[in-house]
């Protein structure tokens, strides 16, 4: 397998995984949205999740990987 191939794998694999917590990350502040008392252990849960998601966002921007549909979640 060329290097070129192994890179583009890498990157679709990581397209998909921010696809996901973008998914994730609007399903959550819509229900943060409703919730009266949010648990700790759900703010934590919640912090990990932008975390994950900003880290893999910068690892993209590194990689200039180009997508359509990208759009930054912890901005909306």
């Amino acid at each position: 397998m060329s290097q070129n191939k192994v890179k583009e794998l890498g990157n679709q694999r990581l397209i998909t995984t921010i696809e996901k917590l973008q998914a994730e990350i609007a399903v959550e502040k819509s229900l943060d949205a409703t919730t009266l008392d949010m648990s700790e252990n759900n703010i934590v849960a919640g912090k990990i999740l932008l975390a994950k998601y900003a880290f893999l966002y910068d690892e993209a921007r590194h990689r200039n990987t180009r997508f359509s549909g990208f759009t930054n979640a912890i901005s909306e």
